[in-house]
């Protein structure tokens, strides 16, 4: 078994630029445009308005908005507002729905809904972003 061991991947064309070829040979894609640019996990965040996550990559902090909302800060900003992401309830509970909005390049309010349709502030987070960082 071969064993690469670095602290940096640097593309041959450009220096961002690092191609993987896909398991069955046919397709390539960017490493960087793959990877998550942003995530948190806090199953205690909505329900004891924190400002810090249980763990976090580029997360800085948290605005607790509303009921039912909140706004994690990313560290590094993403370059626009075309980030995909992804929020879910990561506790127990299966009445609770999670949702987003109001996208800027540093964060992304993030919506805790019960199954009523009403806000809702008792649920754990988990969320991830990808995009161009700035």
């Amino acid at each position: 078994m071969s064993e690469i061991i670095t602290d940096k991947l640097t593309g041959k064309t450009s220096a961002g630029d690092v191609t993987i070829t896909s398991e069955g040979g046919a397709a390539t894609f960017q490493l960087q445009q793959g990877l998550a640019k942003a995530w948190f996990q806090d199953e205690t965040l909505a329900n004891n308005a924190t400002t810090t996550a249980e763990d976090s990559f580029n997360i800085s902090g948290y605005t607790d908005t509303a009921t039912g909302q909140l706004t994690p800060a990313f560290s590094s900003n993403f370059s626009n507002t075309g980030y995909s992401s992804v929020a879910v309830n990561c506790t127990s509970s299966a009445t609770n729905a999670l949702t987003k909005y109001n996208a800027s390049t540093s964060g992304e309010t993030v919506l805790m809904y019960h199954q009523g349709n009403a806000a809702f502030h008792d649920v754990g987070v988990c969320a991830v972003y990808k995009g161009d960082l700035a």
